[in-house]
């Protein structure tokens, strides 16, 4: 692992993996040396570099902020491919318990907070609930993709949608760049985010953690980011995930559109204009209410 001083520019960050895959993180250092460290992933077929203006921002209010794309995207050395898969399970008992010890070595930290995006934030919230070096979890547009919590006429087109995805990334071997939902996606992390989709519950194959159990005791505060109006994780979705949150101080912050810049929701676009997001998020970690409890 190796960091090069470009002062306040965004500095590199190479961390290498025990299946011999490696990733390209991105600092960007707040003034405070002791600032507390926050570690951002993505939605599910997007570059960490879409979210630079919201590490910009971190980095501003007092967090030093690190981009980490997801496996198989950006910086990372794996592709999907027909012969090349993985899922959830890569991601978080591979990649990210080494880049959390990989950060808490680099700035002395004893923990770090997670800030995820959409399928990041499932991402964040599971790691989250195993991994004893999380102080708290921001899950900006999160819910689970369950249909079953999709209101109205959108419940069954959410449906038919999944299964157009789960044929697409059968006959490919993977999850196809021409759908308009994802990007390329390995055919493992679909199947793991359509076990959700279709059961309204985490199962992540490979892994020996019931995930699920791991959430009901977890202790690590979260704090949901709702943008109302979000067509792909409407408001119940992000309550049937935080209904699974039994042990942990959960808290709610609603960002409309015209506080990002938009004239209506968008699931991405906020992340362009994102003060008012990341305002949310600082407020939450500074009130003194995500202490983990137990």
């Amino acid at each position: 692992m190796t960091i090069t001083d470009h002062r306040r520019a965004p500095q590199r960050l190479r961390v290498s993996f025990t299946d011999g895959s490696t990733s390209e993180l991105v600092v960007f250092r707040a003034a405070e040396k002791d600032a507390p460290i926050v570690l951002c992933l993505p939605a599910m077929g997007v570059r960490a570099s879409y979210y630079t203006a919201v590490a910009a921002e971190l980095a501003a209010r007092g967090h030093t902020a690190v981009l980490a794309d997801l496996r198989g995207n950006g910086g990372s050395s794996v592709r999907p491919s027909r012969s090349t898969t993985f899922g959830y399970a890569e991601m978080l008992e591979t990649e990210l318990p080494e880049i959390v010890d990989a950060l808490r070595r680099e700035f002395g930290a004893e923990r770090v907070t997670l800030f995820g995006h959409s399928l990041g934030g499932h991402l964040s919230v599971l790691h989250a609930a195993t991994s004893p070096h999380v102080a708290a979890a921001v899950l900006v547009a999160t819910g689970t993709s369950w249909y079953g919590r999709v209101p109205g006429i959108r419940r069954p087109a959410r449906f038919l949608g999944l299964q157009i995805i789960r044929v697409a990334t059968a006959l490919h071997g993977y999850l196809p760049g021409w759908l308009p939902f994802a990007g390329k996606e390995a055919r493992g992390v679909v199947r793991d985010w359509m076990h959700d989709a279709v059961h309204g519950a985490y199962l992540v194959h490979g892994s020996r953690v019931d995930y699920e159990a791991a959430l009901a005791r977890s202790a690590v505060p979260v704090l949901f980011v709702v943008l109302p109006g979000d067509r792909y994780v409407p408001e119940p979705c992000s309550e049937h995930l935080a209904a699974k949150l039994r042990s942990a101080r959960v808290a709610w912050a609603e960002i409309p559109p015209e506080d990002v810049g938009l004239g209506r929701t968008h699931h991405f676009r906020w992340a362009h204009r994102p003060g008012a997001v990341v305002d949310a998020a600082v407020e939450w970690l500074g009130s003194g209410n995500t202490e983990v409890t137990s």
